[in-house]
């Protein structure tokens, strides 16, 4: 007569297996910041150099075509420990947007006044760029968009920058 289950034979004659124990539930993490250090500024490229190649050359390709606007400059700014250092855009001295690596993904962060949100046709962007608008936060006459710049989120966010820079005055 068995004893415990592991002692109960099959009809092969082999050990059945033991069920294995629930494995504890983990807490999650908080996101990882790419470059929290204020005291080490990363260069534009180690920002690139930090993803994958193909997550590497869409955060080049947002980069490129920041830089190839008219009077649009670019630096690296420290936006706090909870964020940590980002690649800025201004253009002609006002802010266009921010590229910085959240959780290792490359994120473009962009402020949207009434006059550039309503430039910006919403239904044509993929459902990457929708939900960016659906969870926007700050007031109808400035959004804060968090558009990620994987999959398709790299042409919306080029859509949504060309609409702001028609509508900046300069």
């Amino acid at each position: 007569m068995p004893r415990t289950p592991a002692d109960k034979k099959t009809a092969a004659g082999k050990l059945q297996p033991t069920p294995a124990a629930p494995r504890p539930v983990r807490a999650p993490q908080p996101p990882r910041v790419a470059f929290p250090k204020k005291n080490q500024q990363p260069t534009a490229a180690a920002f690139t150099a930090r993803l994958p190649l193909a997550l590497g050359k869409r955060f080049e390709a947002a980069r490129s075509f920041l830089l190839k606007q008219k009077e649009v400059v670019e630096d690296v700014t420290f936006y706090g420990p909870s964020t940590g250092w980002a690649l800025r855009y201004l253009c002609a001295g006002k802010p266009l947007c921010a590229l910085l690596l959240h959780s290792d993904l490359p994120v473009a962060i962009v402020s949207l006044e009434a006059a550039a949100s309503a430039a910006v046709d919403w239904q044509a962007l993929s459902p990457v760029g929708q939900r960016a608008q659906k969870t926007a936060h700050g007031s109808p006459s400035r959004l804060w968009l968090d558009i990620p710049l994987a999959g398709t989120g790299a042409a919306d966010f080029k859509t949504v920058i060309r609409a702001k820079l028609t509508t900046m005055a300069p």
